[in-house]
């Protein structure tokens, strides 16, 4: 794993202020993790064993419920907006139960919203079978001119050997997104068999692909839902298994 350097410094100054472990084994924990992931040693200045006093860790949920944790000054005059944190080992803190559980919330929150759309929507949804009998789908939110989204397609076959696969296409990616995408629900009118569905999806991924005609309103509608829903960046992908 390469971290990059900006990211190593940060980490330390973060870790060198916690206080769910004594100064000298948090530091040679410290120092040991950043060896082993940048070949690099970083000498430690100082790491106090007090807890900071001043500072606490606060939750906050907005009005549409996702929430942010945030390390704050005694007078509140101070904020630390916190997001992802690097686990060197399976320990446990205050700091790291609440990103972590605050992160799993937001996101069990937005699938939860996106799978709601997939309801909303199924009439306009690609359903792919798995080679097999599979108990797991694999719900994928997909933008044509999305390079990451294309990676996912590249390994539709691999997918399809152990899940069931459902799609639903956005173009929040411009108005070239927004045009195949389109073009896509147009097709996707035409598709009756499972060989069909996997041949369209791969199609709409081509560079060349320019379709003359789409279903507009359709397309739209789905971008604003899934833009709503608290999708910002695609491929969206949830894993689901059924008993």
């Amino acid at each position: 794993m390469k971290i990059p350097h900006f990211i190593m410094l940060n980490l330390l100054g973060l870790s060198l202020t916690s206080y769910s472990l004594l100064a000298q084994d948090s530091s040679k924990v410290v120092q040991k993790f950043l060896k082993e992931n940048t070949k690099q040693d970083f000498k430690v200045i100082s790491n106090t064993q007090e807890p900071l006093k001043d500072v606490s860790i606060m939750i906050l949920e907005s009005p549409s419920k996702e929430r942010v944790t945030l390390l704050v000054s005694k007078d509140g005059n101070y904020i630390i907006p916190l997001t992802d944190g690097i686990a060197i080992n399976n320990g446990n803190s205050a700091l790291r139960t609440s990103i972590d559980g605050v992160n799993k919330y937001n996101k069990d929150m937005k699938d939860s919203s996106v799978l709601t759309l997939f309801k909303k929507h199924s009439n306009s949804v690609l359903k792919i079978e798995s080679s097999k009998p599979s108990k797991e789908t694999i719900y994928m939110v997909l933008d044509t001119t999305c390079p990451y989204c294309l990676q996912e397609v590249m390994h539709l076959d691999d997918y399809l050997k152990e899940a069931n696969l459902e799609v639903l296409m956005v173009g929040i990616l411009g108005q070239k997104a927004h045009n195949r995408a389109a073009g896509y629900y147009q097709e996707l009118q035409g598709v009756k068999n499972r060989d069909q569905k996997i041949a369209l999806l791969k199609k709409v991924f081509r560079a060349e692909y320019a379709p003359k005609v789409g279903n507009n309103d359709l397309a739209t509608r789905i971008s604003e839902d899934m833009l709503a829903s608290g999708v910002q960046g695609v491929p969206y992908i949830i894993r689901r298994t059924t008993k």
